[in-house]
């Protein structure tokens, strides 16, 4: 089986035996790759499914593939960590998206903090659900990363008790590592997470106060100061590292 390329087939075109491919994977398949029929590939529903595939028939817009072999769950973390990051400049929260998604994360919040500046939702999730599906197959992931529409920290913080474990980054606590502030209990809630990146100008001392009121556990990732991308990267990193992923 092929294991250089990933491709995406819409949930509603999966069969039990088989599959349905168009569009612009379709395109790839047979006009990049020269795919043919009796010819093998990989695709993923976003939804947890792997297909090994074997074209069965080509059509003028379409293929339809039998499935060899189904598998569940490739490429994902046990840890579902959902990311809630202040509103970025342009191109930096695609870039977060593009990048968290390889590294694991499950979901994607934008937020309004007093240090953000609106910005239009309909186009971030747009632009970003396309970024999150590339950066899924390249990565070989089976679960397309949600992207919600943009929340304010109030709202972020009353929805957390969803989460079994939450965590602020801030860089205020710089003397306060991810371990100091996870406990080997915490190392146990392997099912869910949310984490939460401020904006460029960071939070405000009544955001931490807030968050800290509603369970988040605050912490810094030490002496210098990391833009909101890179700290985002480089916490959602540490947590899944310390929730067991990368050993």
């Amino acid at each position: 089986m092929d294991s250089k390329e990933l491709f995406y087939v819409q949930p509603q075109l999966v069969q039990p035996d088989s599959l349905t491919i168009q569009k612009d994977e379709f395109h790839h398949l047979t006009h990049v790759l020269r795919k043919k029929i009796g010819d093998t590939f990989s695709a993923t529903d976003g939804r947890g499914n792997v297909f090994d595939c074997q074209i069965e028939q080509l059509q003028k817009d379409a293929l339809i593939a039998i499935i060899i072999k189904k598998k569940r769950l490739v490429g994902e973390p046990v840890l579902k960590l959902t990311l809630a990051i202040g509103l970025l400049k342009k191109g930096r929260f695609e870039w977060v998206v593009e990048k968290a998604t390889e590294v694991g994360v499950a979901g994607f919040i934008p937020v309004q903090t007093e240090r953000t500046v609106p910005q239009g939702n309909a186009t971030i999730s747009r632009r970003c659900e396309r970024i999150a599906l590339s950066a899924m197959k390249q990565c070989h992931r089976s679960v397309l990363p949600s992207i919600d529409s943009v929340q304010t920290f109030e709202a972020v913080c009353r929805q957390s008790a969803d989460y079994n474990l939450k965590f602020l980054a801030h860089e205020k606590m710089s003397d306060t590592d991810l371990d100091q502030v996870l406990s080997q209990k915490d190392r146990q809630y392997l099912k869910s997470a949310i984490l939460c990146i401020g904006p460029e100008g960071g939070f405000t001392d009544e955001e931490v106060d807030l968050a800290k009121e509603s369970g988040f556990k605050v912490f810094g990732m030490g002496p210098r100061r990391l833009r909101s991308e890179t700290a985002a990267i480089v916490a959602s990193t540490l947590i899944l590292d310390r929730m067991g992923e990368l050993k």
